[in-house]
């Protein structure tokens, strides 16, 4: 068995407590309803022996209903030694009756609040839990409104509508779900003048709607306890919760079993003991075998997305042997059931295929996932499933520098999207896609609700041929609030571009045009009719990339003495502050491979070594150059090198190029085609960078290249000031302004401003 750790086991400490605070709490409220015969806590903390009447009361409860709750709790407070007993539940239950005055808060999953920040497992396991907020404004998308043609009044019409979260934490977006069908509800009663009954349409929700699969048994746990205290006082017959194991002698997966068949074999109970299935129900455990997952019209997900690269924690929370069996295992089934997804990009691309495969036709998937997914290699399969049996409906970037997530504990950056799936030879030319670039990242549900009314209210207007945005603002007390801009881009052409970064790629609507039309040779800017042609590119015509730093690593050690192969070390921005730079170390070739390595040889690496260097990784807030020419050819840990082919190998064409990339327009155009990892933090793939639209250095005559170079000469050595204080920066200025002199393209300074406050850039919000 695992030894845990002492920061492990202090936190199955806390969410023990955090149970039994949560039965606590349940029992308060039951006891305000006349119809159970349930003590409130005060009369049980009165009692002679306190950790006895707890036990008994729970079992009594447990006759009426709530095994979900109860049990669990029950189980856990026996284990407790009688000595403190009295202390600590009377410290639990001073907690409980606080939180029941507060009886709003538990409509918002208060006590999944608390478990994320107590869970022990979530560095291994990536379980980053839905914000609040986030997942109502989610849910509004995917459900609000019209987004299902089902007459919502009508309980018949609602008993095979199917959601399903195939990790659901502690239920966090299933909750959004339940109070989004409950909305969709009322005003279709209200609308057709049927009385209303909240008891039945939450008991349709809970015993038929919501189906609900975690690999943690106290996530699922609290999960029913969230979902029964929107109503306690409805005895419920069943709830579609699993607790779906993982590892274990059959090398279980969790959920993503489901990729085999509608049923997975569950070998144990909510505790992770027993080795017989449950099922979690009103009254109690009900013997199974397996965990039924049917055919969805929702699929609502933040799945967990640990990926495979940087040591490998897939199933970080098994032993290390039985980590490599499932990862083995996921290999295979990934293999054998034709999945898109690459298990590169995580976890998170092998839940979105196996989710898809239950979605039914005009069905839905809702999905938190890492920005990544618009623009990283290896999400790529997962942007052609979407692509090929989906219009995706809504895309939601959050450019708010205080919070670039959707999820709790995570400043990773996150999209959510909304995407419908296709019927059989559906036409989606006419179809959009509505882009939400939020400037404030909604704090409240009335905020993500101002967002959803205002985005129902008004049609966003076509980004690419269109002018402004459709704004959300909120009215503060000390002013109008914006809180983000939406616009509509045509499915049909994003569905054909290898990444979806672009209409996400700025918070300013207008700076997203810029950047749309110079990808397809044309300057447009605010303001100014008509557009200039830019000649461009793509970089792979010109010139090939080097080594990423895994095969320099695998080649060559770094030292400072000099050798025959000079490098280009780090990315040091105090540093490295004009174009012009010099080599800063040397590279010694390997005598033999390093553990676990293959060795790399040095006559295979060097002939890519190059003078101009691309960034890999780059962190934009304090760092002033994406592209830098050497004095003479190197390899690099932390740039890409870049050898140009035959015709264009010349002095003149690396000194447009290095120009060029460390303009406003080149700039904008690398920016759009960025990895965003955290923010500020992004890093660029060789796939990328090769395809990535650049000066077309064929096509400029002998003049043209000849101001280009000058130019360079005359600025490689000037410093450059950090990119948020472009606006301000004299060299660059200069640098544009060689640019347009040798296009004949007017002043774009304009987009210089724009680019330089952009919340990714300088790290602050508009």
């Amino acid at each position: 068995m695992k030894k845990l750790r002492a920061e492990e086991t202090e936190a199955i400490s806390r969410i023990s407590s955090l149970v039994l605070v949560n039965a606590m709490i349940f029992q308060e409220i039951l006891s305000k309803h006349r119809e159970f015969s349930v003590a409130p806590l005060e009369k049980v903390l009165n009692e002679e022996n306190v950790l006895s009447a707890f036990s008994s009361q729970w079992r009594e409860i447990l006759k009426i209903n709530y095994y979900p709750i109860f049990h669990l709790a029950r189980e856990l407070l026996l284990q407790i030694p009688s000595d403190p007993a009295f202390t600590m539940l009377k410290s639990l239950a001073d907690a409980a009756q606080r939180i029941v005055g507060l009886r709003a808060a538990l409509r918002h999953d208060l006590m999944g609040r608390v478990y994320h920040k107590l869970l022990a497992d979530k560095k291994y396991l990536a379980t980053y839990y839905t914000r609040v907020p986030s997942a109502l404004l989610l849910l509004k998308l995917a459900l609000g409104g019209d987004a299902f043609a089902r007459r919502w009044h009508d309980f018949n019409d609602l008993m095979d509508f199917r959601i399903a979260d195939l990790a659901c934490g502690t239920g966090t977006l299933l909750m959004a779900a339940a109070d989004t069908v409950t909305d969709n509800y009322v005003g279709a009663s209200v609308k057709a003048g049927k009385p209303l009954n909240f008891i039945d349409i939450h008991q349709v929700i809970v015993e038929k709607i919501i189906h609900g699969y975690d690999v943690l048994p106290s996530a699922t746990h609290l999960t029913a306890s969230t979902l029964a205290l929107r109503a306690p006082e409805i005895a419920f017959k069943g709830m579609n919760l699993w607790s779906i194991p993982m590892g274990g002698p059959l090398i279980s997966l969790g959920s993503i079993d489901f990729v085999k068949g509608k049923n997975v074999f569950v070998r144990r109970d909510l505790f992770g003991a027993v080795r017989q299935g449950k099922k979690l129900s009103g009254k109690g455990e009900k013997e199974f075998e397996y965990a039924h997952l049917p055919d969805l019209d929702l699929c609502v997900m933040n799945p967990p997305f640990t990926r495979s690269v940087g040591g490998n924690l897939l199933f970080g929370s098994l032993e290390d042997k039985e980590r490599v069996k499932a990862q083995d295992r996921l290999k295979k089934l990934v293999k054998r059931y034709y999945l898109k997804a690459n298990i590169t990009a995580g976890l998170g691309a092998v839940f979105v295929a196996v989710g898809d495969s239950y979605v039914k036709r005009g069905g839905r998937l809702a999905l938190v996932l890492p920005k990544a997914l618009v623009s990283g290699v290896a999400w790529e399969p997962t942007r052609k499933l979407l692509a090929e049996n989906y219009q995706v409906e809504f895309l939601v970037a959050s450019h708010d520098p205080e919070r670039w997530n959707f999820s709790e504990s995570t400043n990773l950056s996150e999209v959510m999207l909304v995407a419908r799936k296709l019927e059989i030879n559906e036409d989606v030319s006419n179809k959009p896609t509505v882009v939400l670039n939020l400037w404030r990242n909604p704090d409240t549900a009335f905020e993500a609700l101002a967002i959803y009314h205002t985005l129902k209210s008004k049609p966003a207007p076509p980004g690419p041929q269109g002018q402004g945005a459709l704004e959300f603002s909120l009215d503060r007390s000390s002013g109008r609030e914006k809180l983000g801009e939406a616009m509509a881009f045509p499915w049909q052409e994003i569905r054909s571009w290898p990444a979806w970064m672009l209409p996400c790629a700025f918070a300013q609507s207008d700076l997203i045009r810029a950047a749309y039309f110079i990808t397809k040779g044309e300057l447009w800017l605010p303001g100014r009719k008509g557009f200039a042609p830019v000649p461009l590119k793509p970089l792979k015509d010109f010139a090939t990339l080097g080594p990423d730093r895994r095969d320099i690593h695998d080649g060559f050690n770094v030292c400072q003495h000099a050798t025959a192969f000079p490098a280009f070390w780090g990315h040091d921005a105090q540093a490295m502050t004009n174009i012009e730079q010099k080599p800063n170390a040397f590279l010694m070739p390997l005598a033999e491979a390093k553990a676990s390595r293959t060795l790399r040889k040095a006559e295979d690496l060097w002939p890519l070594a190059g003078r101009i260097m691309l960034g890999e990784r780059i962190w934009l807030y304090t760092q002033r150059m994406l592209c830098l020419r050497v004095s003479e050819k190197v390899l690099s840990n932390m740039w890409w090198p870049v050898s140009f082919k035959e015709p264009f190998r010349s002095e003149e064409i690396e000194k447009a190029l290095a120009l060029w990339l460390n303009s406003t327009m080149g700039l904008l155009l690398v920016l759009a085609n960025r990895q965003e990892t955290r923010g500020a933090w992004i890093d660029f793939k060789k796939p990328v960078l090769e395809a990535l639209p650049v000066l077309d250095l064929g096509g400029l005559n002998a003049g043209q290249l000849g101001q280009l170079a000058g130019a360079y000469d005359e600025v490689c050595r000037e410093e450059l000031r950090p990119f948020p204080e472009m606006a301000k920066d004299p060299v660059r200025a200069r640098i544009d302004a060689a640019v347009e002199q040798a296009l004949g393209l007017p002043d774009v300074s304009v987009l210089r401003v724009m680019l330089a406050r952009e919340p990714v850039v300088c790290l602050k919000r508009i």
